[in-house]
């Protein structure tokens, strides 16, 4: 009898959680925008670095070879644009003022961006290469045989492949996937609501 008394008693309980839905509903916008922060410093990250690249290419085409220096630097100048419009395009979406559907359309507009970033780069680095180990390098080393220029040029590429690889995983990659993750969640706990 007793335990059916406190059955009863437990069910009539109206336990009420200690978080609130608003405050929920803070902590998932929080960690986006934790997320979506670490983004933009990112691609802020990108453009601080194109700084010391366009230098590299002003002094390869002055002290190296005129054209690879050129090729370089014009592709630096074009990664510079393409980083101030990306966080251009990241400083318009507004985690909290936007809609999830809004922020959501956005952000796999970004991962679209990402993915002909690192198609267009893996492109665009294939004659960059080339330029380098066949003008460059036998102009420094005359003696360099065909077998190694072309040893170089494979390295060069697959080594760059593979820290791209890492680069866009860790730092771009992990950080949308969770931005999209929060998306969702919030998704949810609004049709909850």
């Amino acid at each position: 009898m007793d335990l059916d008394n406190i059955k009863k008693t437990w069910q009539e309980t109206e336990i009420k959680p200690d978080i609130g839905d608003d405050k929920i509903q803070k902590m998932i916008s929080n960690e986006g925008k934790s997320a979506f922060n670490s983004l933009l410093k990112v691609e802020k990250f990108a453009l601080f670095l194109m700084i010391p690249c366009l230098a590299i290419g002003v002094l390869v085409s002055c002290c190296m070879h005129l054209l690879f220096g050129i090729f370089y630097s014009v592709l630096v100048v074009g990664g510079a644009f393409w980083q101030m419009y990306k966080i251009k395009f990241l400083k318009q979406i507004d985690l909290s003022a936007m809609g999830i559907l809004d922020v959501s359309k956005e952000i796999t507009r970004y991962k679209k961006y990402i993915v002909k970033e690192i198609i267009c780069g893996l492109i665009l680095v294939l004659p960059l290469f080339f330029m380098y180990t066949y003008f460059v390098l036998p102009s420094m080393y005359p003696a360099l045989s065909s077998p190694v220029k072309l040893a170089m040029l494979i390295t060069g590429i697959g080594g760059t492949i593979i820290i791209c690889y890492f680069v866009y995983k860790y730092l771009y990659i992990k950080n949308i996937r969770k931005v999209e993750m929060l998306v969702k969640e919030n998704e949810e706990f609004d049709k909850e609501m």
